[in-house]
């Protein structure tokens, strides 16, 4: 599952407009993830058959099947702080590590 907060669904709606993108938005760990500060990120990319896709509100947004088992749900929220402001991708579970069982991402994510 994939959630977004009304904020980040109304900063995400107006920013892809204002860039005359696509709605399809694609939640993703960045390459050399999986270590102690691996946080997931976003990109405007369509869904493909190895994602878990929902609809919401115009948006599609998409994940990974493998790395949706590692994250559980995931939540899509904006903040701002002042300096520290953006989209925040929030996984239920917590990422692994190169520490742990999981092998590392290609094994994993």
């Amino acid at each position: 599952m994939i959630a977004i907060t009304p904020l980040a669904h109304e900063k995400l709606s107006s920013f892809l407009a204002e860039n005359q993108t696509s709605p399809q938005v694609r939640v993703f760990l960045p390459s050399g993830g999986c270590g102690g500060d691996s946080q997931l990120a976003l990109t405007v990319d369509g869904p493909t058959d190895n994602d878990v896709s929902v609809q919401n509100d115009g948006l599609t947004l998409s994940i990974d099947k493998k790395l949706h088992e590692v994250t559980g749900s995931v939540t899509i929220d904006f903040k701002d702080n002042g300096f520290d402001s953006g989209f925040f991708v929030e996984p239920e579970k917590s990422l692994p590590t190169q520490d742990s069982n999981c092998g590392g991402c290609r094994d994993c994510c």
